[in-house]
């Protein structure tokens, strides 16, 4: 049988994000404090913004003076986490089972604090051994979609590509030559790149519309460093963000307060400065002796302008939705701590605002509620859960506080088996292992060695 090759029409399907949607998602991962910067850089660069500063409601005492002005400063003040800690945090949230998660602690844990992957895959092996190599792969590639961006890359090429993939830029120019000559644009030998990538594209245009396209396609030098600007602005060490040890500020993204009849939520539009569109200039787009030019200037910041304000609105929305979902549910531990805290999952929180998961883990991630008990990072409200004889769930956030108190309050120490029995009296059915996981995740020793 002769064998012959033959062009073929493929239609294909692929989703793009349109550049409002990218907008929105990278506004909505970002925490008060990097939105705010975000915010008052981009009024600075568009004379469409107007930016105007809001105070905070009656209720919401910021003006402090003297020690209380200090307490609530350093109360803002945390340790920042390790890149090794943002990466668990984003896998506890987006593992959908225990082998998943096994395989992502695993790689995490060979994550280098440059955001690398310091060893070759055949060296991830689960204790259990029955994994399948290409469940490993696909755990990676999932850990890739984490925050930031390049993160689990083996090699810079890939970390770039990754960087450039999550922009949808595939197609792009900077794609390619970072795909294909690295090592030669590190070399700055930008004209055996442009007549590379020239033959390339001469070659692509002849096989697909045949000799009559065979000289469109041209890449000049100036297109590759133009190209290399794109390049340049990306990172090539994602991690180091998280390598530094000074502290970080939290600004609440939403305050809870008691009244007479519950706890109301109070968004944070105070520390967002309000951005609107510049009326000064709107007018003179509507003139009709303005020069073209100034024209279609004014067009585009109108709409990177309308953009970011519907992108902002937009996050506000969903921190809204989120929050109040979470206060809905939480009544019980605003009201006496973490021993009534309900357990309570992402998919819980999608479901009753009708978005999807991958939404709420950005909006939970680095955003952070003010309540009666202290200020903590939303994602801190998602726990998993312990079912009961009975059908009802019971959050191990729950389960832990309690074998802390217990343990805390004992008079000799207390076996794990002994802490079951005491949870029985109190109705709650959990088992010695998992008792012997929470403790052992709270760092408490065994009974034995705490009798020692």
């Amino acid at each position: 049988m002769e064998l012959s090759l033959k062009p073929v029409n493929k239609l294909t399907y692929k989703f793009r994000l349109t550049p409002q949607m990218r907008l929105s998602i990278n506004l909505l991962q970002m925490p008060l404090v990097k939105l705010k910067e975000f915010v008052e850089k981009q009024v600075e660069e568009n004379p469409l913004l107007n930016m105007e500063s809001v105070k905070p409601p009656r209720e919401i005492n910021y003006s402090l003076t003297g020690e209380d002005d200090q307490s609530y400063k350093e109360s803002l003040i945390t340790k920042p986490a390790t890149l090794q800690d943002h990466l668990l945090q984003q896998l506890r949230l987006l593992a959908n089972s225990d082998d998943v998660r096994e395989i992502g602690e695993l790689i995490i844990g060979n994550i280098n604090d440059d955001g690398y992957l310091g060893c070759p895959m055949e060296d991830v092996k689960p204790e259990s051994g029955k994994i399948a190599r290409c469940e490993i792969g696909k755990v990676l590639s999932l850990i890739q979609t984490f925050d930031p961006i390049g993160v689990g890359a083996k090699d810079l090429k890939e970390c770039l590509l990754l960087q450039l993939r999550a922009k949808d830029r595939e197609d792009s120019l900077a794609y390619k030559i970072v795909d294909t000559y690295l090592p030669d644009l590190q070399n700055k030998r930008y004209d055996y790149i442009a007549k590379k990538l020239s033959l390339s594209c001469r070659l692509a245009s002849r096989r697909s519309r045949g000799q009559a396209g065979a000289k469109s396609g041209k890449v000049s030098v100036d297109n590759i460093k133009e190209a290399m600007k794109e390049i340049a602005h990306l990172e090539p060490k994602p991690g180091r963000s998280f390598s530094t040890e000074k502290p970080v500020y939290l600004i609440p993204d939403a305050v809870v307060r008691k009244n007479k009849d519950g706890y109301e939520l109070i968004p944070n539009d105070w520390e967002l400065p309000r951005i609107t569109l510049n009326e000064k200039y709107k007018r003179m787009l509507k003139q009709n002796d303005a020069p073209e030019d100034a024209k279609v200037y004014l067009n585009e910041r109108l709409k990177a302008a309308r953009s970011l304000i519907n992108a902002i609105s937009k996050r506000r929305e969903t921190i809204r939705q989120v929050t109040e979902t979470i206060v809905s549910i939480q009544n019980g531990f605003l009201e006496n701590g973490a021993t009534d805290f309900k357990p309570m999952t992402l998919e819980q929180i999608a479901k009753r605002i009708g978005k999807h998961k991958s939404t709420v883990c950005r909006a939970v991630t680095g955003k952070y509620l003010q309540t009666p008990q202290g200020i903590f990072e939303l994602r801190s409200f998602l726990s998993s859960r312990v079912k009961q004889v009975n059908g009802d769930f019971l959050s191990s956030k729950a389960i832990k506080s309690r074998i802390n108190d217990l343990i805390e309050n004992e008079e000799k120490p207390l076996t794990d088996h002994e802490i079951v029995d005491l949870f029985k009296k109190d109705g709650v059915s959990v088992a010695r292992r998992t008792i012997a996981k929470y403790r052992s995740q709270l760092k408490i020793l065994s009974s034995k060695s705490r009798g020692e």
